[in-house]
């Protein structure tokens, strides 16, 4: 990520007619195929060549750098908009394509607008909030204080109103996910002194070693430490692209579900089609610690029809700790914010689907090696381990994963699948479940069992 150096004037974010001078901070293997010296980064050409071009396409485009200058507003984007031909570039159209058809085979996407662009300035002002050189710059915190704000309402801005613009929305979080950074450490008589995503200055060349014996060392952006302004947005990036948040759930805010619906939009609905669900539950798969990640989207969803408690009882643990996908937290307080959700039977039955279709993947990979003591690091661990064995209530509305298959013997995995996890999920977990879950996703069971009426309920 090569950035420029953040204006040190007191104003804030910089007016389009100014422009920094670059310079070089955070490399990157990322590149752009439009890059002319004479533009400006403020404007349309300039900030597709130098800013979305390599945040979308990383290595695909060559090789280069992200750059990041002072923060844009509004006002900049309103000014690109009239120069929008660069949106519609050639290039951008075939890159989106070629980086959403990693995802499903045919993407469904529009030519970008100025929802989407807002999304691409929102982003760059996140990283430019985050930038190293920011404490730097002599400026009222206040003046932070109103780039957050504007940065915030360029997000909600973005929010998806169908799968088309949700799918593009993943293509630029998802960038943002995977962006590296580059450190550069030089080693002296008093230490190492590292140079975050920046070369060290040239100076040092005279007074100490070789600048081509700097160390370098690159790193994930986002498992990085950030300010708290950044975490803030970070949040607010995830939430306004379902489909990322229900591809890394660890990543996504504590009170998300894949059932919440951002603009006109929820993640659930991708769950509804053939190739987009397949795609996800694929994605799911390939995660080491893919109970765990589906802890995260059972606990979430269970959370979010309000039946955790009701299944459970009494106070449940928010903290699921996810080795390699970082720690996730569900939102089970009471002060939780209110969101909307698409609760239909279709949402439901769709989510729980794919879940189980987790499961089916894994078996069928001959990895569904789960210890004995999984169950019991966490109540959303045991919804997700239990969703298998409701399966026989759900035949009629999600249908049998086997049904037609002349193999036997991946029915008979499947079978003694299942009778494993019936030993490491309690069996009033699975019975509460049945009579509280199921109805939500099967329309002919009625209302959910009454809490009062259910088995006694398991500690968590």
């Amino acid at each position: 990520m090569s950035t420029t150096k953040p204006s040190s004037s007191g104003s804030g974010p910089r007016s389009p007619a100014s422009e920094p001078t670059t310079r070089a901070l955070v490399p990157t293997t990322r590149s752009a195929a439009l890059t002319r010296p004479t533009q400006g980064f403020a404007t349309a050409p300039g900030f597709v060549a130098r800013f979305v071009m390599p945040l979308l396409g990383g290595r695909e485009v060559g090789g280069g750098d992200v750059e990041v200058a002072a923060p844009l507003s509004r006002y900049d984007r309103d000014a690109m908009l009239e120069d929008a031909g660069a949106l519609l570039h050639d290039g951008l159209i075939a890159l989106r394509s070629r980086v959403a058809a990693r995802f499903v085979a045919e993407p469904a996407l529009e030519h970008p607008d100025a929802d989407e662009l807002s999304l691409w300035i929102a982003i760059h002002d996140l990283l430019a909030l985050d930038h190293p050189d920011q404490e730097r710059v002599w400026t009222r915190a206040s003046t932070w204080s109103r780039v957050e704000v504007e940065t915030r309402e360029l997000f909600v801005q973005a929010a998806p109103a169908g799968l088309g613009d949700a799918l593009a929305r993943h293509l630029a979080v998802n960038a943002l996910l995977e962006l590296r950074r580059v450190d550069r450490i030089v080693s002296g008589p008093e230490g190492e002194r590292r140079y975050f995503g920046q070369m060290p200055p040239r100076r040092i060349a005279l007074f100490g070693p070789s600048l081509d014996e700097v160390r370098s060392e690159t790193l994930v952006w986002v498992e990085q430490p950030h300010r708290p302004v950044v975490v803030r947005l970070l949040e607010q990036a995830m939430w306004i692209s379902p489909l990322t948040a229900l591809l890394r759930p660890a990543r996504a805010p504590a009170s998300w579900s894949p059932l919440a619906i951002c603009g006109g939009v929820s993640a659930a609905d991708f769950l509804r089609h053939r190739a987009s669900a397949r795609a996800v539950c694929h994605a799911w798969a390939r995660e080491r610690e893919w109970p765990l990640l589906g802890g995260v989207l059972a606990g979430s969803l269970l959370d979010a029809l309000g039946l955790a408690r009701t299944v459970f009882g009494g106070p449940l643990e928010s903290q699921l700790a996810l080795p390699t996908l970082g720690a996730a937290t569900l939102a089970t307080s009471d002060d939780a914010r209110s969101i909307a959700l698409d609760d239909s039977h279709e949402a439901v039955a769709a989510l729980l689907g794919a879940l189980i279709h987790l499961h089916v993947l894994k078996v069928l990979e001959f990895d569904a090696r789960i210890g004995l003591g999984l169950g019991d690091r966490n109540w959303a661990v045991q919804v997700f381990l239990a969703l298998p064995l409701l399966l026989p209530k759900l035949a009629t509305v999600l249908g049998d994963p086997f049904a037609g298959v002349a193999d036997d013997s991946l029915a008979r995995r499947w079978n003694e699948y299942r009778e494993h996890l019936g030993g490491l999920v309690p069996r009033t977990v699975v019975d509460n479940l049945a009579a509280t879950l199921v109805p939500r996703a099967h329309p002919t069971l009625g209302a959910p069992t009454p809490a009062s009426a259910l088995v006694e309920k398991p500690s968590p």
